[in-house]
């Protein structure tokens, strides 16, 4: 959907943020940040709300262009200003958390199938110990055990693989 929306509005967009801002580097800067908000919200894009979205978006975009333009005066020490490229610092510190979450699923399924659903119904669909415990007809003490044993199995699992 998204692919489709860039192909056909590219151009529309082009011509709406480009009769306000007139510098084409910012125009192609605000662009971009319409795009990329497009694309975070991607999955809730359909085609009967697509074009408002967009023309919202836009707005949004270019008064915020315009905002920040009024808050910061340009000044030639603020042009000549060189700002270190960290992406690359960035992308690899995102790499490394998706590979320890990974890792995290991955340990969380070697757990024994009682302890995984106890987990799972504790820390990921928020399910009390108590409501556990008189789901799973155990009592509270034994769910909060099988929780700590999961934790202590994956904080030493996490730490050494």
């Amino acid at each position: 959907m998204f692919q489709q929306i860039y192909d056909t509005y590219w151009n529309r967009i082009f011509v709406m943020v480009a009769r306000k801002v007139k510098d084409r580097d910012d125009v192609f800067d605000v662009m971009q940040n319409i795009f990329f908000h497009l694309w975070i919200y991607r999955n809730s894009l359909t085609q009967h709300n697509a074009e408002s979205a967009i023309v919202k978006t836009c707005v949004q975009e270019i008064s915020k262009y315009f905002s920040n333009l009024n808050k910061q005066p340009y000044t030639t020490e603020i042009s000549n200003l060189q700002l270190p490229d960290d992406s690359a610092e960035l992308l690899q510190a995102q790499l490394e958390k998706d590979k320890e979450l990974e890792l995290l699923k991955l340990n969380i399924d070697r757990l024994p199938p009682i302890r995984r659903k106890i987990f799972t119904m504790n820390k990921y669909e928020g399910i009390t110990q108590e409501k556990i415990a008189t789901h799973l007809n155990l009592s509270t003490k034994a769910v909060k055990k099988q929780i700590g044993k999961a934790l202590i199995f994956l904080r030493e699992h996490q730490n050494h693989s």
